[in-house]
This record gives C-alpha cells, sequence and structure tokens, in this order.
C-alpha cells in the first residue's frame, strides 16, 4: 500500500537530495540600517496628528531576514521545504540504519521509502521523522500548507497569520502605545484607520509578504499585510475580543484579498458580516468587495489571529 507522503512529496521528489543546498540570509550587508519615520496626518476631528517611529538596526535586519525568508518561501514553495527538510532526513536515515539489522530493510533510497511504505519498523521511524520536520519546516518558514485551487498535485502555501502576529507584537510597541492615548475603543481604531490612509496602498502580489516592520520603513503595504500590521494594534485596544484575517478561500501565496475582522460582540461600529454562521465586524478592507463576494458564494475563510 502507498502512503501518502503529503502535500509536497511529489512536488520534491526532485529536488530532495539533489546536490543543491539553500542559504537564506539576509539580503546585503548594511553597516547602518537603523530607521526613523514620521506620518502626519488629521484625526477624525480634523486636529493635526503626529506619529513618530523609530527601530534600531538589529531589528530592521530582523525584519528583513523575515521578510526575504517567507517572500522566497511563498515563490519557490517546493525548494524552501526541501532545503529545509534533505539535510535533516538524511541524518535520520543515517541514525536508523545503525539500529536495522536485516539488510533488506535498510533505508538505501529515502524517496523510494516514502513512496512506499512495508511497515517494517525502519519505514515507520521515517515516516516519523519526515512528518516533525515537515511540522518544523512550515514553523520555520512562518508557512500555512493548503489545498490548490487547481488540485493537490500543486503545492500550496500561505503565511502563517497567527505565527507572524506573534512574532511581531513586541517590535511594534511604539506604534501600539501611541493609539492607546485614547480613552474610547471606536475612537481609538478611527484613529488607527485614519492613520493606515496615509500608508500609499501597493499591488497586490501573491509571491511576497512584508513584515510589519518591513511595511513601516517602505510605507507601503498591500491588504493582507495591512490588516496584520492593524491586527497587531487592535489586539491590545481590545485584547478581549477574537481577530480574523479573512480572505477566499482559493487563495494561493500572499492572501488576497484580505480583510481583518474581530467578533462582534466587541461592540466595534463597523460593518457586520456573517461568515461560517458568525457574525464579524469589519474593521479593514473594502465592505463592498466583501458583501459582492459573499453574494456569489465566494467561500471565505475566517482565519483566527489568537
Amino acid at each position: 500500500m502507498i502512503r501518502s507522503a503529503g502535500l509536497f512529496a511529489i512536488c520534491l521528489s526532485n529536488l530532495l537530495f539533489s546536490n543543491q543546498s539553500l542559504s537564506i540570509t539576509t539580503p546585503g550587508e548594511i553597516n547602518d540600517n537603523t530607521f526613523y519615520g514620521e506620518w502626519q496626518w488629521a484625526d477624525t476631528h480634523g486636529d493635526s496628528q503626529q506619529l513618530q517611529l523609530q527601530f534600531s538596526e538589529e531589528l530592521v535586519n530582523q525584519s528583513e531576514v523575515e521578510t526575504f525568508r517567507i517572500s522566497y518561501s511563498l515563490t519557490y514553495p517546493s525548494q524552501a521545504i526541501s532545503a529545509y527538510l534533505s539535510p535533516r532526513l538524511e541524518h535520520a536515515v543515517s541514525m536508523i540504519n545503525q539500529y536495522v539489522d536485516d539488510p533488506e530493510t535498510r533505508l538505501d533510497d529515502i524517496l523510494e521509502a516514502l513512496r512506499s511504505d512495508n511497515g517494517s519498523p525502519s519505514s515507520k521511524m521515517l515516516w516519523d521523522a519526515y512528518e516533525q520536520y515537515t511540522q518544523d519546516a512550515f514553523r520555520h518558514l512562518s508557512l500555512l500548507p493548503c489545498l490548490h485551487p487547481q488540485g493537490a498535485q500543486y503545492p500550496c502555501v500561505r503565511p502563517n497569520y497567527s505565527q507572524l502576529f506573534y512574532q511581531n507584537r513586541s517590535r511594534v510597541n511604539p506604534l501600539i502605545e501611541h493609539f492607546q492615548q485614547q480613552q474610547d475603543l471606536n475612537r481609538s481604531l478611527a484613529e488607527v484607520q485614519a492613520w493606515l490612509l496615509t500608508i500609499p496602498t501597493k499591488q497586490e502580489n501573491n509571491y511576497s509578504f512584508t513584515s510589519p516592520v518591513d511595511v513601516l520603513k517602505d510605507n507601503r503595504a498591500d491588504s493582507d499585510e495591512r490588516a496584520l500590521l492593524l491586527a497587531l494594534v487592535l489586539s491590545e485596544l481590545a485584547p478581549n475580543h477574537p481577530i480574523y484575517m479573512v480572505y477566499p478561500a482559493d487563495s494561493v501565496g500572499s492572501a488576497s484579498p484580505a480583510w481583518l475582522t474581530i467578533d462582534a460582540s466587541s461592540g466595534i461600529e463597523g460593518p457586520t458580516i456573517m461568515i461560517d454562521e458568525h457574525p464579524h465586524t469589519l474593521v479593514s478592507g473594502s465592505s463592498e468587495l466583501i458583501k459582492e463576494m459573499l453574494l456569489a458564494d465566494v467561500q471565505l475563510i475566517s482565519d483566527a489571529l489568537y
């Protein structure tokens, strides 16, 4: 009986153990990469507002590495996962074979062993290693597997928005602190939304994702990058209410278009939409577009960030 090697087994068959290596590092040597930014805008009362942010060289470099790693992985998912899996599986096979007495059950061809499960202890140990290392690879690359709309034979990944949310919470504390000054939740959210309008919209790109610090440094964002940036602030303004990233179920790569919603029980003012029979309050993105998709029965994913 042939056991499935998971989402990427077929796509990795020409990549694993092919003497190709991948090193994911920060793109370029940067001597002084500190960032200072300043935004000015009119708040909801028409008063002039100013926001100043400064990020250290270490934080900027850390964010650039994250952006590069995710964008590479979205563009070349099979290669990125293969680069993580190959050396670990080779080491696992070496260790397993040390304890195999029967030459016929030795693991000489890893891909062949993955394609066919003969039920031997060595085969089971290899599969256990494969499944564990695959989970580790997705976590390392900040990705989630998905089902490709053209079929399971195609690799499909998306950014792991929940993981990226937690990884970036502490990085933008000065931004969060600026918008915590208002006592009223709806007023605070309105101020954040007004500030977000000062960040230009960039063209949606399914094969790249920019981390929040890089979004601020570049001063441009597409829909899912903007939604995640808003989520980092909103989670501190309304910590007791679930926040969701919403996007079409057939999205491959960086989800597009994407909306940020919060549980309707939060009391936040805004358009209410029903997804999976659950009321969401829309806090970012076009309400007209998402209503059109719902009327057209487009399947949407409501992915809780926490």
